[in-house]
């Protein structure tokens, strides 16, 4: 679309300007205002080569574009150091059309990613802990990057990183033998599970000894105690089989499941390395790397007891996905929490000599905030589970329904549907660095910025599409070019773009007000322009400007893993 305009201005300008068209594509601009033109760039580049100034320059170049006959193109004007590019409205509307017919699902993606793969750790929950909502932004901020990672046409590898090693196993099979016959473990294992840890904690404040004694299960497991190894594979797979089950709600696929307890026999490896290298040093019993020269304190490898620890696997996970899974970039969607954390394991390996550390990012998010809760522990049972919201947000979906459209087909469905995405919607409508205030209200609004909202200007071009009823013309029959139709055309064209702009900055944010800027100006192009009943060509023009409106807010949608219903 954009892109593709920007292409053609360049493979004809080029010579001009002494550059290739892979130069000069990343120097034009969209602006914001459409009597600036389609496309503007910048010459300010060209003033010390050229030793002019740059509005002459501008003005010069203006000049001898104007005779190269740039298909579409109305006027290039100088203005102050930019040349604008104005062209005819029916151009950038098969230009849409265009796109919308031939690339289908496919639609607004691109090929920069081509030939190299992405691997994204992302939702990773801790074994024996349900999910909260906590939890909720790992998983679909995660998700939605992986997705915008395929739309740039990257090879993409999303890690369920899955806690399933540590000292917390310890304390759990303690706790499962000193009490585990207490719980209904047959009828409700994951249940029984999660209320083993939680007892285990609060004896623990009773009994603090309990502690070293989970410690020392923990320690037996990691020197290969059968008996204590069957019950934390028991513990996984009752996890498992519930996680699964949440993310099949959320629609959340992973293409690797590699626990931390993968990386067990690589540890090793990676202590060895780090002795050749004289980085390890012994501190108060445990085996450190210090990072005092990049004022950051020392990294942990392994405690006093000799177990292992987070940064000691996760130096060995990276590893893996570099040399094992080919990654050219390395993404950790984790809260801001473990800032540190990261910075510390990215330097370690930095100092182990790997170049390619700086293609390590830590993708950290804030958190939520209820009203009425304060921050959640999971050791104290305060949470709010992850399911808790979401059957919330499908049962206030269906009671709205039923009040305002009781004979509506597939109701569960669509109750499922617009739920769901409502709580999806209200998380990646938030820059992911923040935190966020979650508010019912504001989730399920179907006139606010809202997954609902935008769900609901799918439903009504489907609608209008349906009471149309014939096919949706390839081109343009005629210009469409009232302010609104121009506005709505000029946003759609930019869909690539805010699809490239939001992986980069690994922001899902940025594609979530994309659409409600999209459905804002198909309101107005909707209100101030009829339709349907009009003269034919200029209906059949303005149903395919509707039809190229629901294909980009259903893939954009479906980039941010939300679906989107016939009918609501």
């Amino acid at each position: 679309m954009l892109t593709k305009l920007k292409l053609h201005v360049a493979e004809k300008i080029k010579g001009e300007l002494g550059l290739t068209v892979d130069e000069v594509v990343p120097l034009m601009e969209t602006p914001k205002q459409l009597d600036h033109g389609h496309l503007a760039m910048p010459v300010f580049f060209l003033a010390k080569t050229l030793k002019k100034a740059p509005p002459l320059i501008a003005k010069e170049l203006s000049e001898k574009i104007k005779g190269l006959q740039l298909p579409g193109l109305l006027s290039v004007t100088p203005v102050n150091g930019y040349i604008n590019f104005q062209f005819s409205d029916k151009h950038l509307q098969d230009l849409l059309l265009e796109a919308v017919r031939t690339e289908g699902d496919r639609l607004g993606h691109s090929s920069l990613g081509a030939g190299k793969t992405v691997v994204i750790d992302f939702s990773s929950p801790n074994v024996a802990k349900p999910m909260h909502i906590g939890h909720l932004r790992a998983t679909v901020i995660g998700q939605a990057i992986c997705n915008l990672a395929r739309s740039q046409g990257y090879n993409v590898i999303g890690i369920n990183h899955l806690g399933d090693w540590g000292v917390q196993f310890g304390k759990l099979a303690y706790a499962y033998q000193k009490w585990g016959s207490e719980y209904p473990f047959a009828t409700e294992p994951f249940e029984s599970l999660y209320k083993l840890y939680v007892r285990f904690h609060d004896e623990a404040e009773l009994d603090p000894e309990i502690e070293k004694e989970g410690s020392l299960m923990f320690k037996r497991l990691e020197d290969g105690d059968e008996g204590i190894a069957d019950l934390w594979r028991m513990f996984v797979d009752v996890s498992m089989q519930d996680y699964n089950r949440l993310w099949a709600m959320l629609g959340v696929k992973h293409e690797l499941v590699r626990g931390e307890s993968f990386y067990n026999d690589r540890l090793k490896a990676v202590e060895d390395r780090l002795q050749k290298l004289g980085l390890l040093e012994e501190s108060e019993g445990a085996v450190v790397v210090k990072l005092d020269d990049a004022d950051m304190p020392p990294c942990l490898i392994r405690k006093s007891d000799g177990a292992s620890l987070y940064a000691t696997r996760d130096l060995a996970s990276a590893i893996y996905r570099k040399e094992e899974l080919g990654a050219d970039l390395n993404l950790y969607v984790v809260g801001a929490e473990q800032t540190l954390h990261f910075k510390q394991v990215f330097k370690v390996l930095e100092k182990m000599g790997y170049e390619w550390a700086k293609d390590c990012h830590h993708v950290s998010f804030g958190m939520y905030r209820f009203k009425d809760v304060g921050k959640m522990s999971s050791r104290k049972g305060n949470v709010i589970f992850l399911e808790d919201v979401l059957r919330r947000a499908i049962d206030m979906v269906k009671e709205v329904i039923e009040s305002k459209n009781p004979d509506l087909d597939d109701k569960d469905e669509v109750a499922k549907k617009v739920g769901v995405g409502a709580i999806v919607f209200n998380d990646l409508i938030n820059d992911r660095v923040k935190n966020v205030d979650f508010d019912w209200d504001r989730v399920l609004d179907f006139e606010g910025d809202s997954g609902p909202y935008v769900q609901y200007v799918c439903v009504r071009c489907e609608s209008i599409l349906r009471k149309y009823g014939k096919a949706v013309p390839p081109s343009m029959p005629v210009d469409l070019d009232s302010s609104e139709e121009r506005e709505l055309v000029k946003i759609l064209l930019s869909y690539p773009e805010i699809l490239n702009v939001a992986f980069k900055g690994f922001k899902p944010n940025v594609l979530a007000h994309y659409l409600l800027d999209v459905c804002r100006a198909f309101n107005h192009f909707y209100h101030k322009c009829r339709v349907l009943g009009v003269e034919p060509e200029v209906e059949a023009a303005r149903i395919a400007l509707v039809s190229a409106t629901l294909a980009v807010l259903k893939n954009g949608l479906k980039l941010l893993n939300i679906e989107t219903p016939k009918a609501m």
